[in-house]
């Protein structure tokens, strides 16, 4: 049996500058169409994302049910202090995925 372990990896998925109800489903199409055999983690890139609706954060908390669902995990790189840090607290998003300053921190799930 082969050491699969070694062929796990992460895959980041830069996003929009803006999500909203126009472009929420290709968000959700981005993050999951990345979820293949050997993908460990997914890292969602919005550290340049600038603008998220309720529309835009359902589709990544979508997106995170898919993963799990195929024991992959999602991590969130979020700029702090922003208006998209913001939402994902009030939404308690923060709470159901792991959210890091930069995609680096999120890529050691530090």
């Amino acid at each position: 049996m082969s050491d699969q372990a070694g062929q796990i990896m992460s895959v980041v998925v830069v996003l929009p500058a803006e999500i909203d109800v126009t472009n929420s489903d290709e968000v959700h199409q981005q993050l999951t169409s990345v979820l293949s055999p050997g993908v460990g983690t997914v890292i969602a890139d919005l550290t340049a994302t600038s603008f998220c609706d309720s529309s835009g954060v359902h589709a990544i908390m979508h997106a995170q049910e898919r993963a799990a669902a195929r024991d992959v995990g999602l991590r969130l790189a979020v700029a702090p202090g922003g208006s998209v840090r913001r939402v994902l607290q009030l939404t308690g998003a923060d709470h159901i995925m792991p959210v890091f300053a930069t995609v680096e921190e999120a890529l050691e799930g530090a």
